[in-house]
């Protein structure tokens, strides 16, 4: 472990407290720069590297559980596994000590790997189980971590067996590997295995991290490393020992097979469910859930071959637990719902990124910005480029004419690269990682060609520093300092960080000379190299053997776009353009931490990419934001909630077409819609809330309203009180018509185009009542009636108050801001389209919407239901408080642009699109 950086060893000095007042911090600074290696060290810098450190924070996870089949059996037998000396202690160590980890995304991990741990079961148990769940993480924002502190806790709780399925390529496999052998076994598997690991101790088998836990692996991180029965027979290892086993696989056919052939040599005959391992609880991770291990076949009575073989594979183990973890889980919700198709049936757990976490909201947020245009929340790092048309022409193939010149802005970049780097240095990051990706063909005949067009560009610029040719130097002091054609300098990018919000991101963002950074760009140029990865280039990013740090250009396509981390990734250049919301969200390997060089990242992409990757974000973010809802509000599993995806109005696609054949479009719009509440949840809490809630909206409505025989009626509301109303208010409903935050959405959507902007009130109080609620109108104690619904006895239980018929209002209530002209001007209209004799005499809805209501003056009204009088079958306590329900009343709008969504068909009837109204109105309502 190295013993000379200053940060670990001020770390080492506090104690396991998360937060620290500044003087503390001074006091441990002060002490490390009386050592020797650090009497150099910039005093100032140290302390607010730290306090940057200690003000990283990570929001909680979320979960959605099925919990008929969830039974808790974590915290009975916490005092029986010894954690604290065991994988995850030395683990918990190490992040902290050796990877630097924020204390609080530490204590965070710990639960969540807590969490996961307890929604499987009690590997100890004698008993036939099951369990399957999903991760959901953002890219690069340390799913392999949480894995890993998972495993730990897995072995130390008595899991005998963990396979991580990782990737489908093996440079992926290999560095899963690699972190694997440093955070969990402790010693390199390329040269030895379990029984002699003392010979090349890592990670966490430093002596520092205690005394050596044994734990085997069937694999090692060589490239070609991965499971065979010879290497495994090899190990002389008794399958039956109680110290875990390991193996790292790729997702691939043949070697399924051969790890499923070789478990199932250890597995005895069993009456009930063929040859199946009794001894052993199986762990399997699926890192990339949503790539390969989906069922893909297009005979529902058949499954894909890589799904078919992890499912035997699990079926082998009488207690088996399967998590999948992914970034992008939009082909995961669309999984049909058994058993053999993995869907996470027990749990989905959210997981938030840290604070310091940069992600596709940071890079691109949800609308590309305007050129020049600054923002609080958006990094200035993207560069829209226009000049690649002759250089990688988009839908390129493979037997076009190859380019024989770099563009100017692929030149740029490649200064980019060279400039950040010397910065890093200046900054005093001397022996990390560089990485440079160039991504622009799927073709690696194209791959090797343009890696060798900017190897010729890269040492030009070497040879030109190395031998300070002034025109060469001048280039790069202008990429430097000069803004030119939208591209932003070094001094600008920096600069305007610094004058925004977003400058808590980096305590080492600060704005340099070039007089400065030239003196390092020799030292910064020198060691780069510019490597083209495919599978038959046999170049590999070897970051792991080189201690001093690797700075790397990496030019290709497909292993480079999904799971590996390129480290120190600081300059992207990136044309690939899949059509596909999750390839082209992983290929954005430029999400992750960039501590120390944040204002030092560029990525270099066309517009209609950003736009893209715009629109991606926005549907990413909603997807997390449903999960949030889930969670927080819904109460719903896995397999009761209709997750849905925005749509693209162009050519993005969600993901792989045989991926979502459970997936059907919808579209959602409540413009010239009648909206109703009409499920509550028999939660006394929610119900006191909800009611508070509307007494304090109405308590602050102007003076100016009138007073109807069943109503009072107020005009021109601001829609931002309306808003505000519905902030606070509980809901039940599941992505349904009347959930308030999809309503917030639709109003703010429709703010925009100057629409719903004046709001028309109606409190509805029922002559007569038999019970009543005391509200403040101007100033006045005001008795208002509450309303009889009957529950509907299908849908209505001891939790949820559904509502006969899905109806709240009465008919005529729609109109009861109109004035006596105004209705008949709406009978009149009605009249004309009646269908038959003796429909109700009162206006129809779709008419007065779609052609009377103005589109800036939406109507909503309230109705304080009677629980005492509605619920018959279901009661609640005598005294309890009223439902507070609503209706809305949308008119048209000459703006609407419905927002399309795509939704699994199995659970469509979760989503209750929005329908026509209904023409049977309760008739046994008041």
């Amino acid at each position: 472990m190295s013993k000379k950086d200053p940060i670990k060893n001020i770390r080492q000095l506090l104690s396991d407290s998360s937060s620290y007042t500044r003087e503390e911090i001074e006091d441990a600074v002060d002490e490390v720069l009386k050592m020797k290696y650090f009497i150099n060290e910039n005093r100032e810098m140290l302390i607010r590297r730290i306090e940057e450190l200690y003000t990283i924070r990570q929001d909680e996870f979320g979960t959605i559980l099925k919990e008929d089949e969830n039974n808790p059996w974590l915290n009975e037998k916490r005092a029986n596994i010894d954690f604290e000396n065991g994988f995850w202690g030395r683990y918990r160590e190490y992040l902290e000590i050796e990877k630097n980890f924020a204390p609080d995304v530490i204590n965070k991990l710990d639960r969540i790997t807590d969490s996961i741990l307890d929604n499987f079961f009690d590997p100890t148990l004698k008993a036939t189980v099951n369990k399957k769940g999903l991760v959901v993480g953002q890219v690069q924002s340390g799913k392999t971590a949480n894995y890993t502190g998972l495993i730990c806790k897995a072995a130390d709780a008595g899991f005998g067996l963990i396979i991580v399925l990782a990737g489908i390529h093996n440079n992926l496999r290999s560095q899963t590997q690699i972190r694997i052998d440093e955070s969990f076994l402790g010693f390199d598997t390329q040269h030895t295995r379990a029984f002699d690991q003392r010979s090349i101790q890592i990670g966490v088998g430093d002596p520092y991290f205690g005394s050596p836990i044994v734990a085997h692996s069937l694999t090692s991180s060589i490239d070609k490393g991965d499971f065979t029965q010879g290497a495994a027979n090899a190990l002389g290892l008794n399958f039956n020992t109680s110290e875990p086993i390991v193996a790292v696989i790729k997702k691939n056919p043949h070697v399924l097979r051969r790890i499923h052939q070789w478990l199932a040599a250890q597995a005895n005959e069993d009456d009930d469910l063929g040859r199946v391992i009794r001894n052993k609880s199986l762990l399997l991770i699926d890192d990339e859930a949503d790539n390969a291990s989906i069922n893909i076949s297009n005979d529902p009575e058949r499954q894909s071959t890589i799904n078919s073989w992890i499912t035997k594979i699990l079926n082998l183990f009488g207690k088996n637990a399967y998590v999948g973890y992914t970034a992008t889980p939009f082909a995961n919700i669309f999984i049909p719902l058994d058993d053999k198709n993995l869907f996470p049936r027990n749990f989905i757990k959210n997981i938030p990124a840290p604070t310091n976490y940069i992600g596709p909201e940071k890079v691109f947020g949800f609308s590309p910005l305007k050129e020049d245009e600054k923002s609080n929340t958006v990094l200035p790092i993207v560069n829209r480029i226009n000049d690649y048309g002759d250089f990688v022409p988009d839908r390129h193939k493979m037997s076009d004419q190859k380019p024989s010149t770099l563009p100017e802005s692929l030149k740029t970049a490649i200064r980019c690269f060279i400039i950040t780097c010397a910065i890093r240095r200046l900054r005093g990051q001397t022996t990390v990682h560089n990485s440079m990706l160039i991504h622009v063909s799927r073709f690696v005949f194209w791959q090797d060609h343009i890696s060798e067009l900017v190897d010729n560009q890269f040492l030009y610029y070497r040879r030109g520093i190395d031998q300070n040719d002034s025109e060469i130097i001048n280039e790069f002091k202008r990429t430097f300092e000069k803004d030119e054609n939208g591209y932003k300098s070094y001094v600008s990018v920096s600069k305007q960080i610094l004058e925004s919000e977003l400058k808590s991101l980096d305590s080492q963002i600060q704005v340099h000379q070039w007089s400065e950074v030239l003196k390092h760009l020799n030292d910064a140029a020198a060691p780069i190299v510019v490597k083209s990865i495919h599978g038959g280039s046999g170049e590999a990013l070897d970051y792991f053997d080189r201690k001093n740090g690797l700075s790397v250009i990496a030019v290709g396509g497909n292993k480079l776009s999904r799971g590996l981390t390129l480290e120190g990734l600081s300059v992207s250049y990136y044309l690939r353009a899949s059509r596909m919301y999750d390839t082209l969200m992983q290929m954005g390997r430029w999400f992750g931490y960039r501590g120390g060089y944040v204002d030092l990242c560029r990525l270099f992409t066309s517009r209609e990419l950003n736009e893209w990757f715009c629109h991606i974000t926005h549907a990413s973010e909603e997807v997390r934001e449903e999960f949030d809802y889930m969670t927080d509000v819904a109460g719903s599993t896995p397999e009761q909630y209709a997750l849905k995806v925005r749509t693209h109005p162009g050519v993005l696609q969600i993901s792989a077409t045989n991926k979502m054949r459970s997936a059907i479009t919808v579209q959602i719009s409540w413009a010239g819609r009648l909206v109703e509440s009409y499920e509550f949840k028999k939660d006394i809490s929610i119900i006191d809330n909800n009611l508070s809630n509307i007494k304090k909206f109405i308590s602050v409505l102007p003076d100016n309203f009138v007073s109807k025989p069943s109503a009072f009626v107020w005009y021109d509301i601001p829609a931002e009180q309306v808003i505000n109303f519905f902030e606070g208010i509980q809901s039940v409903e599941n992505l349904k018509k009347a959930e308030p935050r999809k309503l917030i959405q639709f109003i703010n959507a429709q703010l925009k185009n100057g629409e719903l902007t004046d709001w028309r009130i109606a409190l509805m109080s029922k002559p007569n009542a038999k019970n009543h609620s005391q509200f403040d109108i101007n100033r006045n104690n005001v008795q208002i009636g509450q309303w009889k619904r009957t529950e509907d006895d299908k849908n209505s239980s001891e939790q949820l108050y559904y509502l006969r018929k899905s109806h709240i209002i009465s008919p005529s209530d729609e109109f009861i801001d109109f004035t006596e002209a105004e209705k008949s001007r709406a009978m009149e209209l009605t009249n004309l389209h009646r269908k038959k004799e003796g429909e109700p005499m009162y206006p129809n809805g779709q008419i007065v919407r779609n052609e009377l209501r103005d589109p800036r003056k939406p109507l909503l009204i309230f109705y304080l239901l009677d629980p005492e009088e509605s619920l018959e079958k279901y009661p609640l306590p005598t005294g309890t408080n009223p439902f507070v329900g609503y209706a809305i009343s949308f008119p048209k709008s000459n703006y609407n642009a419905p927002v399309s969504y795509a939704v699994n068909e199995e659970l469509l009837d979760r989503f209750d699109v929005v329908e026509e109204d209904f023409e049977d109105y309760g008739d046994d309502e008041d």
